[in-house]
Parts: structure tokens; sequence; C-alpha cells
């Protein structure tokens, strides 16, 4: 499966405004063409410079995802995910550190479009430098030193719904200089 249209593709407003950080799954694996298109579509993210810094770990082996699960409250959704995406950047690539994580999270919310698109379900876990789970994925994932993990996202086939909330907030809108408080 590639990005082109297929019968599981939504219209990317609506994916926008439908993706929901889906942290229940139903054990059942997702498919070798699923996972390509997931990878093609961050792969397609924007990056400074066209330098395309990220790298993707595909973690499947069950015990790296539970003891990554273990590593962090908020990851605790990864032991029963079909499996995880640890999206890295390459200091070599990119130097400038602010550059490297927006590219990797451009990469990261492809992603996550991509796999709601498909009709799975995922969530972005955060990665805060040199926090301990930050040296935990580095060590579970054999990361080399130049090798900056920025995000990891948990997936699988979706063991639960959430509703789409209204996000519109003309508060948070300012035209031509900034308004309001």
């Amino acid at each position: 499966m590639t990005l082109e249209r297929t019968s599981a593709a939504v219209d990317v407003f609506s994916a926008i405004r439908e993706r929901r950080s889906i942290r229940r799954y139903t054990g059942e694996p997702i498919t070798d063409e699923q996972l390509n298109a997931i990878l093609q579509a961050g792969l397609c993210a924007p990056t400074a410079n066209n330098k395309r810094p990220y790298h993707f770990v595909v973690i499947q082996d069950r015990a790296r995802l539970e003891r990554l699960a273990e590593g962090k409250p908020y990851a605790r959704m990864l032991a029963s995910a079909a499996c995880g995406i640890a999206i890295c950047g390459d200091q070599k690539v990119e130097e400038r550190l602010e550059h490297l994580h927006a590219d990797c999270f451009a990469a990261t919310q492809n992603i996550l479009l991509a796999i709601h698109a498909l009709g799975l379900g995922g969530v972005w876990l955060g990665v805060s430098k040199d926090s301990e789970w930050y040296r935990l994925i580095r060590e579970v994932l054999e990361l080399p030193d130049h090798i900056e993990p920025a995000a990891v996202v948990s997936l699988g086939h979706p063991a639960e719904q959430r509703p789409t909330p209204n996000t519109w907030d003309e508060s948070k809108i300012h035209y031509d200089k900034w308004t309001g408080a």
C-alpha cells in the first residue's frame, strides 16, 4: 500500500478534524502493507532545507514494547500495541536541535494522520530529552549517540472510540498582530 488513495483513505480535512489519541487496542496485528503506508507518510513530511534527518525505528518485538511501556506511566499502551514507531533525528544530518525536532514532529503528525486514514488508532508519546524514558528508549532501541529520539507512536486496531471535540476557538486566532490577552 502506498499513499495513493485506497478504500480506507479519508480526505485530509476529515482526518485532521477526526483523528483522536487511541490508547486501547484489540491485539489484532497490522499488515505489512498498512505499516509501509504509514512509514511512507512519515517520509513525506517536510523538513528544513529538505535535509530529511528523520529515521523510524519500528518496534514489533513484544519484550521491547513491554520494557518501554513500563518505563513511563503514559506509555503503558505500548504493551498491547500492534507495534510502536520511534521517530528519531540524525544529528549528523541536522545539527540544529530545534530544526531536527520540528522535522521529526512533522513526520510524527503525518504518521498519526496515516494511521487514522487507515482505520487504525495511535497516540503520540512525547520524549523529554535526558528523562529516564529518553535514556530507556536509547538503551532498548540501541540508538547510536548521534540519533536523537524525538517521539514514539503507539498503534494498533482501536478498541475504543473517542468523540470528535469542537476545537474551533476564535481566541487562538490573530490577524496581522497580537490581539487579546
